[in-house]
């Protein structure tokens, strides 16, 4: 059983790359999964342009799952990322996923509306 948990920070070995991330050794022995998305706060296209097998780097322990699975993040512990504003307004309050049903709803009658305009404009063009 593993002596880490969630927030720990580690440090360990690149020793595979995948094109969904990278699988490092840690000091315990045990492997973790730096996530494609976890790797830098800014956009990664390729696990390669940013790590490569036998480097060192030190990630932070953001899961682990009941199989013992290790998910760690470079990006966690960069002090200055983003906070990310997927799914918050301007002012960051977080939207419930109804705000984004109604929003689409009312894009749907204004679209089938602008459509409904254009059609009868056509049509009356053509007669």
């Amino acid at each position: 059983m593993s002596q880490l948990k969630v927030g720990d920070i580690v440090t360990g070995e690149v020793i595979s790359t995948k094109p969904f991330g990278a699988f490092v050794k840690l000091g315990s022995g045990e492997t973790g999964l730096i996530h494609i998305s976890q790797i830098s706060t800014k956009y990664v296209e390729k696990v390669e342009d940013e790590l490569a097998v036998g480097v060192e780097v030190k990630a932070k322990v953001i899961t682990i799952d009941p199989a013992g699975k290790i998910s760690l993040s470079i990006k966690a512990l960069s002090e200055n990322a983003p906070q990310s504003r997927r799914g918050s307004d301007r002012r960051g309050s977080r939207k419930s996923p109804g705000d984004f049903e109604d929003m689409m709803k009312k894009w749907m009658k204004s679209s089938e509306e602008r459509l409904s305009a254009l059609a009868a404009k056509h049509k009356k063009n053509r007669s």
